[in-house]
């Protein structure tokens, strides 16, 4: 893929989650319909909005990984390469995922939609955030709001920063 601005990114995401949400709407229709009609031409149909959904989907995602790592690189994180496995040992990383000294960030691996999960390794400590802070930022922001990671796949007491805290008005 040739470069884009992220502007354009933005952009072409928005109309690619437009173009999903029809899709969806198209295939809900063909599948009722196949339900009551039960015809082949019913299912081909059905089939091929399946199809096209799915394709937007990985279409979304693809837009979705490029915007956040544009924007961890963009705030001074040094990006983890997805296929990287790091030193300790941990899965693959998504692309969007970044360290900077002691601490990591990534999607939030439950909602990526709604932010990003930063990680103090010295301290274990957690801090569920919006958008992508600088790490000096981060580490303010792990200081006053992070929660003892409790060694399971997210502490249940995390919930997001307070919007004032991040620099949201």
């Amino acid at each position: 893929m040739a470069y884009q601005s992220t502007h354009r990114l933005q952009e072409d995401m928005d109309r690619v989650e437009q173009e999903l949400e029809a899709a969806l709407v198209l295939e809900r229709a063909a599948k009722d319909r196949h339900a009551e009609e039960g015809l082949p031409e019913t299912e081909a149909v059905l089939e091929a909005r399946r199809t096209r959904t799915a394709h937007l989907r990985k279409e979304r995602v693809g837009f979705l990984e490029e915007l956040r790592r544009r924007a961890v690189k963009e705030k001074g994180w040094k990006p983890d390469a997805a296929e990287d496995t790091g030193t300790d040992g941990a899965p693959a990383r998504s692309p969007g995922c970044g360290r900077a000294g002691r601490l990591r960030i990534g999607p939030h691996p439950l909602l990526p939609e709604r932010g990003y999960l930063l990680y103090d390794r010295a301290e274990a400590t957690v801090a569920w955030v919006r958008e992508v802070p600088s790490p000096a930022r981060a580490a303010e922001l792990l200081a006053e709001h992070g929660v003892r990671w409790e060694g399971e796949l997210l502490s249940h007491s995390l919930s997001p920063v307070p919007e004032e805290a991040e620099g949201h008005r």
